[in-house]
């Protein structure tokens, strides 16, 4: 025999109607129940409630481009920073004491407590605030008045610490780079303490002073050469002195050398000193037409000048000695040997000679310091180039984190302030009305699935266990194949009137009966389960 919930004639619509018909007590009554004990579960369940408040991040007052802060942690991070220690386990104590929260618990231990008051919170970064950001922070409780009460302490304590983790990063900030600023100065300092020790040690053979050194070395170079020249000139002069003494040693002391002031005799003159002085002042002026006054002959008569000039003045104070004594005073030497004045001049320009010499040897050493320096000069440059790559370096790290610290600063002076970033509550927790558990809507639709699933689960088992019951006309012809003849209507019996009517009546009684648990589960949701429990409360007194 086939399945007759397989046949097609089983799945038309006068079918179904027919199978809820019969089968309407299966249904309603289930629902009824399943109603009655949700509603019943709704009442009798613990309420909670729950109050919130909306926290905007307001941005700092001062333009970023004037100050920047330095607390640049985003604020998911900041958020989560300030609910680790808002939710810290001092904090929750002082909550729990000040609330008088599980007082009637006291077979809690106090670390469940906390537990339990840490998971009745929560805190939600929320982006839909024209842009700005925005957070929210709930807490949940069985009290409406400790519920608010608590949400708006938490909301204080999130502002307070918002204000001491800016302050504190700030300051931390400013700290650090005070310590790194100072060890950067130390930096900087041994830096310059090189820098200036390497100037003095190398001092006169820097790059700068390359051009002066070559100056220098060319100045040298030029005195070099005119010291030489003078050297020869006096050279040449010893030279025509030592032929001059070799023709007197030759002739006997009255030979007359090259120049004419030698052939000058002072013996030979009449009038004495004074014309030999006066003589001696002629040949001069002479000399000075032909030689300049650094010439040897030059020289050599006027120092015989001088000496002349000497004895008569010697020769005034000494007048009262014999004549003849005084002029053997003057000039003796050259009376007694004609070649010692030539002797002496000689003796001197040899002098003058080794002077120059030395003179020459002195600039050739400065000569060869200063040619040293400038050959160390591309040294010295590199050596140069590196220290002061190095304090560049280093004082351009000094002058950022100057200027980072000075920043520092300001961001600390504006956060002690509270001109910077800061948390400004736009709604404050109020008194939760309605309660988030038990939840009406839900226990709503959950009583009335489960009456309807109960009981269509119930009506499907027993339309399947008694699907070989033929109940319908058109069943003969599916199932059995057989013509229908005829057809005999159901006799009613003597009190089937009265119990169809009674059973119809308790029918319309059990939907009505549902129908006001559906209308008082809509209030509930509407109106909230205090509302509605306090009209009622109201009206049973009136």
């Amino acid at each position: 025999m086939a399945d007759p919930f397989q046949s097609q004639t089983q799945i038309k619509p006068d079918y179904i109607i027919d199978v809820l018909i019969r089968g309407r007590w299966f249904l309603i009554v289930p629902l009824c129940i399943s109603l009655t004990l949700g509603l019943g579960m709704t009442l009798t369940a613990n309420k909670t409630y729950e109050a919130g408040t909306m926290i905007l991040v307001q941005p700092q007052r001062v333009p970023i481009n004037y100050i920047k802060s330095v607390v640049s942690s985003s604020i998911g991070e900041r958020i989560s920073t300030i609910s680790q220690q808002v939710l810290s386990r001092s904090n929750l104590e002082q909550i729990i004491e000040q609330f008088g929260l599980y007082e009637n618990s006291s077979g809690m231990y106090q670390e469940e407590k906390i537990e339990a008051l840490r998971k009745r919170i929560k805190v939600k970064i929320e982006h839909s605030r024209g842009g700005s950001e925005a957070f929210s922070i709930s807490f949940t409780g069985s009290e409406p008045q400790r519920v608010m009460r608590i949400a708006n302490t938490l909301a204080s304590y999130f502002m307070d610490e918002n204000l001491k983790v800016r302050e504190a990063q700030a300051i931390g900030t400013s700290e650090f780079l005070d310590s790194e600023l100072e060890k950067t100065k130390k930096r900087l300092e041994e830096k310059e303490q090189k820098l200036a020790a390497f100037r003095a040690k190398y001092l006169g053979g820097l790059p700068d002073e390359l051009e002066s050194n070559l100056r220098t070395l060319d100045r040298m170079q030029k005195q070099v050469t005119d010291k030489a020249m003078l050297l020869r000139e006096v050279n040449n002069s010893i030279s025509q002195l030592d032929s001059q003494i070799s023709s007197m040693a030759a002739t006997g002391g009255s030979g007359s050398g090259g120049d004419d002031f030698l052939s000058f005799d002072f013996d030979d003159s009449q009038e004495g000193d004074d014309s030999a002085l006066q003589a001696a002042q002629e040949k001069y002026d002479a000399l000075l037409l032909r030689y300049t006054e650094k010439h040897p002959d030059v020289k050599k008569l006027k120092r015989i000048i001088e000496k002349l000039k000497q004895n008569l003045e010697a020769a005034k104070e000494e007048e009262e000695l014999p004549s003849a004594e005084s002029e053997e005073d003057i000039l003796p030497d050259m009376g007694m040997d004609p070649v010692a004045p030539l002797k002496a001049q000689r003796a001197q320009l040899v002098a003058e000679a080794n002077n120059i010499q030395a003179e020459v040897s002195a600039i050739q050493e400065k000569m060869k310091i200063y040619a040293q320096r400038v050959e160390d000069t591309p040294k010295r440059e590199l050596e140069l180039q590196s220290l002061t790559r190095d304090y560049s370096n280093i004082q351009n790290v000094y002058n950022s984190i100057l200027d980072r610290k000075l920043e520092a600063e300001l961001s600390v002076n504006m956060e002690k302030k509270q001109k910077g970033e800061q948390f400004r509550i736009l709604d404050h927790a109020r008194l939760p009305e309605k309660p988030i558990s038990p939840n009406v809507k839900l226990m709503f639709l959950l009583s009335i699935a489960g009456g309807l699933g109960l009981g269509g689960g119930i009506l499907f088992l027993k339309e399947l266990l008694t699907f070989s019951v033929i109940r319908r006309d058109d069943q003969i012809d599916t199932l059995l194949g057989l013509p229908i003849l005829a057809s005999i209507p159901p006799l009613e019996k003597p009190n089937g009137r009265t119990k169809k009517k009674i059973e119809w009546a308790m029918f319309i009684c059990c939907c009505s009966y549902s129908a006001v648990f559906l209308a008082f589960f809509a209030i509930l949701n509407h109106k909230g389960l205090d509302r509605t429990m306090n009209f009622i409360k109201t009206t049973l007194n009136l």
